[in-house]
C-alpha cells in the first residue's frame, strides 16, 4: 500500500496493520504532519501478483469515459485549508 499527499507526484510505503490477508480490507497508515495547506491525498493498493491499482486516467484510457461499473481506480481526496475533506477526480 502506498500513500501520496501531493496528488500522486510522490508515493510513500504505508505501514499495514494486522491481520493482513489476501483479498481483504487492511488498515494502513503513514506518519504525516499536515502544514495547513491544501493537499490531495491518495492511496493505491498492490495485490499478490504485483498489480498496482490504476489512476482514474489509466482506467478511463482502458474502459472509456462512459464506464461506471467496477471502478477500482485510485480515489483522490482534497484536504482544504479549513480542514474539510472532499472526494475529487483528477483528470
Amino acid at each position: 500500500m502506498d500513500v501520496s499527499v501531493d496528488g500522486g507526484r510522490n508515493w510513500r510505503t504505508a505501514r499495514l496493520e494486522g491481520p493482513v490477508m489476501s483479498k481483504c480490507l487492511t488498515r494502513f497508515n503513514i506518519d504525516w504532519v499536515w502544514d495547513g495547506k491544501p493537499a490531495i491525498i491518495q492511496s493505491r493498493a498492490m495485490d499478490d501478483t504485483g498489480y498496482v491499482q490504476p489512476t482514474y486516467q489509466q482506467m478511463r484510457a482502458v474502459r472509456g469515459s462512459r464506464s461506471i461499473y467496477h471502478n477500482n481506480s485510485i480515489q483522490s481526496w482534497a484536504l482544504r485549508e479549513d480542514g474539510e475533506v472532499v472526494n475529487v477526480q483528477l483528470a
